[in-house]
């Protein structure tokens, strides 16, 4: 299992942390807008023929996303996640500074348990309730942020 982490773990979170940034800053991290790009060297973007070098995301690509870290749900117990964390630099590193959420699911038990400041804690969800609406359009008609999660169940 430590060997499927070491790489999964830092890839996912890379490309994670590359929407997160270009989503927060699409101008500064991001490469804004992809009408007046130049493609430069295979390495990134440029606007224009001497701009500075774009190697984000363009806002065409992130404006469907949610800016937010990537949470990696892994089936183990806590002792064994921490030895993982212990032998491999990098997916500590990235659990521990919060680039990535962790939590963790007990085979024995199915309780979840997630990473906060330096342990794992059982989770405990604040609601039970899953909105039910009839269709799709009744549940995003009207919104322009990100909405939760609805039941779509046709009533009729």
């Amino acid at each position: 299992m430590a060997r499927i982490l070491a790489a999964a773990v830092p890839v996912c979170a890379g490309i994670s942390l590359e929407y997160y940034f270009s989503c927060i800053d699409a101008i500064g991290w991001g490469c804004g807008s992809k009408l007046p790009h130049n493609v430069t060297s295979l390495l990134g973007v440029m606007e224009g023929a001497a701009s500075d070098l774009r190697p984000g995301l363009s806002q065409q690509m992130i404006e469907i996303h949610e800016p937010v870290r990537i949470l990696t749900i892994i089936e183990t117990t806590p002792e064994k996640m921490l030895h993982i964390m212990e032998i491999n630099p990098a997916i500590d590193r990235l659990v521990r500074n919060g680039w990535v959420r962790l939590a963790l699911l007990d085979p024995e038990s199915s309780q979840i348990q997630y990473f906060c400041q330096g342990k794992f804690t059982p989770y405990e969800p604040t609601s039970t309730e899953l909105p039910r609406v009839p269709s799709s359009l009744q549940w995003y008609r009207g919104w322009r942020d990100h909405l939760g999660f609805a039941s779509i169940k046709d009533e009729a």
